[in-house]
This record gives structure tokens, sequence and C-alpha cells, in this order.
């Protein structure tokens, strides 16, 4: 069940990071705070996928919570990379993004699924 939770806490999370990365490309830039506020406080375009966004990362750390009682940390934090491979294919595909396509990200992604993978695979008992 443990495994199930740091799994659903991995979509919301990368789920969380799109939703905000879309939410500041329609915020003004940061360089300017009351600007930033106040395209904020009316809300302007891009504060409902703030909103959500923050919530996204909240629902993941309950799910968290619930995966970190039943799963070895070691465990749990291999899964949690899986989000750098999620954002990554996200940020490739999506239309209007425009994120190259790096085979040297490829290749990063390719290391940590064997990572993830040498992690998991069950020890033989001496």
């Amino acid at each position: 069940m443990g495994i199930l939770w740091a799994l659903l806490s991995v979509i919301l999370v990368s789920a969380a990071q799109l939703t905000l990365r879309h939410a500041m490309l329609q915020f003004p830039p940061a360089t300017s705070p009351v600007l930033f506020l106040q395209h904020l406080l009316q809300a302007a375009p891009g504060s409902l996928p703030l909103l959500l966004g923050l919530l996204g990362y909240l629902a993941s750390m309950v799910c968290w919570y619930f995966a970190l009682h039943r799963l070895p940390l070691f465990r749990a934090y291999a899964l949690l990379s899986l989000s750098y491979i999620l954002v990554w294919v996200a940020a490739i595909t999506l239309p209007d993004w425009h994120e190259p396509f790096s085979w040297r990200a490829l290749f990063g992604v390719v290391v940590i699924v064997a990572g993830v993978m040498v992690i998991f695979t069950p020890q033989k008992k001496r």
C-alpha cells in the first residue's frame, strides 16, 4: 500500500509542477512584486492554475505522509525521482511549451529508471 501512496504523490506533485509552470507563464515577471500581487489579487489569468498547483502540492504531501509511514525511506525517495521523468516527458510533449528534446536528458532519465530498478530489485538471501 505504501508504493501506491508514493506513486499517487509522484503523480500529484508532477501535475502540480506542470500546473504551476502554466500559471507562471501567465503572470508578469516577479521583478515587480507590486504588479505580481495586483495580478494575483485581481484573479487575472494564471491565478486559478496557481491555486490548483498549490493545492496539488498539498494533496501530494498528504499522500507522501502516508507513503513514508509504510515504505522504507530509500524506496520512497527512489519513487519520488520518477516525478523528474514525468515532468520532463510532459514538458517536451505538451504543445506551446517548446521544451527541447535532448539526448543528454534522455540519458539522465535512463539513469534514473535504472537506479529505481536497482533499488527495487529483490535481494537474494545468503
